[in-house]
């Protein structure tokens, strides 16, 4: 945390230059000291020579080795500083501290040798002789020419001048150091609080928070800095306020379109992509954004037509089939997206599903196509018969003619019938919301409709029976729901075989009431359920109409649950018969 702490950082930055500094300039203090030390111990010595020397004049002229050695003792003993006097040749006469005719030459030693050519010799090391430490100063006899008389002090009596100035160096170099490092901690202090300060405005701008604004302090390049800061949020601001708004106009245009809106990039991944884009291509609860288009979507024609808008001159149009859980036509409009100059050209899409219209435009030519099969077929079995009748001279052949025109007055029945049902179905489709609204009584609507096809089911071994829980009552027409009733009940008697029985069933759950017609016949093929009810469908078309049916016949059952607000539902098996469910909102119980 503290690596990241801009004031951290300058204060250990400026410790670390500090204890440099102040190790270097304590470092040559201390050496300076130590010489500035010895030079004036040296000095202090040679006058300690000089004295010592000014006394032993006439015991150097004549070698008095004993009185040399009582005298450098004497002086010893006043000046505590071991005396030493050296002949020209390096023999060392007498030596306040030990026996003169035991000790080496002394000819070469450094300071010796200094002295001996007319000047002051020094040197700082160990004494062969007693196995100390000492600084000499070695300085020419000036009572008796040639000879050298040699002060020395130990050297622990030097290093403790040393140490008390070196210790009064330390001490203020350590207290001046930790001083500058505080007052660096404050400098860096107060450097840092604007920065500090920014730092959070800015960290504020970034959750949403506006308005926050700076303190400028002074005109220096902080104070500057923050008000460059304050003028940059208040652009930002700004900015980002007309961002938000567009992006939000831009949202409420995106989700209020029952079409979907789809760009990609140069790369042909998903920009955007509308709430009716994700529902129509199955993307609902998928991240998209950024993804790979063909990954997203998985349909290569989808892909080429955004392709193609990329590099298209202008606006183009397609419709595709995408196949999933359900097959979906779409219909697609696509033109080029103008990036940025370095980012190339997008496509923007815009579809919509017309599986529905899809779906209606090929039952409309069905319809056409069956609706004229339907008619044709009569027509054409009249014209045939009456033809006969008139270019055959079948007129004066009483059997035939009967038995022609009895033909003919089949065919004009049927066609009749397919006629009232097409009426029927066009009443109901456009009045269907006009009809008179009563409350009826499904049991005896059900009691009358059985009542009815007795003789019909005998005739074909049917046993017909109805199953009701208790009266029930909707509000309706009740001669609508009788004739969706005999449909079902119809169908039911023809398609199912000799001893099976037709079960009508009357039973509420919870707020809807429902009438089943349950068979024990052929069954329906379950690839014939999703259009069984279309106008003019037929499963099996000539057993249909050897049955006479019109083909009408359930389209009219489900527009008759349509204008009563309910459903028609089939479940039918191949074999074993079928079950069709009508749905119908209960009638309200009294209070």
């Amino acid at each position: 945390m503290w690596r990241r702490h801009l004031f951290w950082k300058l204060t250990l930055a400026y410790s670390l230059v500090i204890v440099v500094c102040m190790t270097g300039v304590g470092s040559y203090l201390v050496l300076s000291q130590r010489r500035v030390v010895r030079g004036q111990l040296e000095d202090q010595l040679e006058r300690l020579a000089r004295l010592v020397d000014a006394s032993a004049g006439t015991v150097l002229d004549f070698e008095q080795r004993e009185a040399a050695a009582r005298l450098a003792q004497a002086l010893d003993a006043r000046v505590e500083a071991r005396i030493t006097w050296i002949a020209p040749d390096g023999r060392v006469l007498a030596d306040s501290r030990e026996d003169a005719a035991r000790m080496e030459n002394h000819r070469f030693r450094a300071e010796v040798a200094n002295a001996l050519e007319g000047r002051r010799g020094t040197d700082l090391r160990l004494s062969a002789t007693v196995r100390r430490r000492f600084l000499y100063v070695a300085i020419p006899s000036a009572s008796a020419p040639g000879w050298v008389t040699r002060v020395a002090m130990p050297i622990d009596q030097f290093m403790h001048h040393v140490q008390a100035e070196t210790r009064v160096l330390v001490i203020g170099t350590v207290v001046t150091t930790l001083l500058a490092i505080g007052l660096s901690a404050v400098v860096a202090g107060h450097l840092t609080r604007p920065l500090h300060a920014m730092q959070q405005s800015l960290q504020r701008l970034e959750r949403g928070e506006f308005g926050v604004r700076l303190e400028p302090g002074g005109d220096d390049e902080v104070g500057q800095l923050a008000r460059s800061l304050n003028r940059a949020q208040d652009q930002l601001e700004q900015t980002i306020r007309n961002l938000t708004r567009q992006r939000n106009e831009r949202d409420v245009v995106l989700a209020s379109m029952t079409e979907g809106l789809l760009a990609v990039g140069a790369d042909e991944h998903v920009l955007v992509i509308n709430a009716s884009g994700r529902a129509l291509l199955d993307l609902d609860f998928q991240a998209v954004e950024n993804r790979p288009l063909l990954e997203t979507v998985r349909s290569p024609a989808f892909e080429r037509f955004v392709r193609e808008a990329r590099f298209a001159a202008g606006p183009v149009n397609t419709q595709i089939v995408l196949h999933g859980p359900r097959t979906r036509w779409l219909d697609l409009r696509g033109a080029p997206l103008r990036l940025a100059p370095d980012e190339g050209t997008g496509a923007v899409v815009v579809f919509s599903d017309v599986t529905r219209l899809h779906k209606l435009e090929q039952a409309r030519k069905d319809f056409v196509a069956n609706v004229s099969h339907e008619l044709k077929t009569p027509v054409t079995s009249i014209k045939g018969f009456l033809e006969t009748l008139l270019d055959g001279g079948a007129l004066d052949d009483t059997e035939n003619a009967q038995r022609f025109l009895g033909k003919v007055a089949k065919h004009t029945e049927r066609l009749t019938a397919i006629i009232d049902d097409l009426l029927y179905l066009s009443r109901l489709e456009h009045e269907g919301e006009e009809i008179p609204r009563r409350s009826v009584h499904l049991s005896g609507v059900v009691e009358a409709c059985l009542a009815d096809f007795e003789h019909a089911a005998r005739a074909r071994e049917i046993t017909l029976r109805a199953v009701v829980e208790a009266p029930h009552r909707v509000r309706g027409d009740e001669s609508l729901l009788r004739r969706a009733l005999d449909n079902l009940v119809d169908n039911a008697i023809k398609y199912s075989r000799p001893g099976g029985a037709v079960e009508v069933r009357l039973r509420r759950s919870d707020d809807t009431v429902l009438v089943e017609v349950a068979d024990q016949g052929i069954g329906i093929p379950e690839a014939h359920l999703p259009r069984i009810t279309e106008r003019f469908y037929r499963v099996d078309a000539g057993r249909s109409r050897a049955m006479g049916g019109t083909g009408l016949g359930l389209a009219i059952v489900k527009h008759v649950a349509l204008v009563h607000h309910g459903v028609l539902h089939i479940a039918s098996a191949e074999g074993t018969g079928s079950t069709f469910t009508l749905r119908f909102p209960a009638e309200p119980r009294p209070a």
